[in-house]
């Protein structure tokens, strides 16, 4: 198998799992899918899930044009290794930061 047939699978794969992942927070606000997170210290639950979502569905969907531009044009492998492992935990870094903004206050 040649090595861009099997980088554009796998991005594929990925970006088609985060962008059903996106769609499930963003639009039908399935909270329960993310682990982990005490939901009674979260203030406005449906902002939330949004501001998640959205970072999952850009991730996808630039998880799945990267692996196009690496079958199609011949793309670098080490820029799209990058651009990969930046997109993958862009979602991770987004669940933290938007944990704390939107953490009920304390008083």
């Amino acid at each position: 198998m040649e090595s861009g047939v099997l980088i554009l699978s796998i991005s594929c794969l990925s970006g088609f799992i985060y962008l059903l992942i996106g769609f499930l927070l963003t639009f039908k606000q399935k909270a329960n899918m993310l682990n982990g997170i005490d939901f009674s210290k979260i203030n406005d639950l449906s902002s939330f899930c949004k501001y998640v979502g959205n970072s999952f569905l850009l991730s996808g969907v630039v998880l799945i044009m990267v692996g196009a531009l690496v079958y199609l044009a011949g793309f670098d492998l080490l820029l799209f290794a990058a651009i990969f492992v930046f997109f993958s935990a862009l979602p991770i870094i987004n669940v933290v930061r938007a944990m704390r903004k939107f953490q009920k206050g304390t008083s």
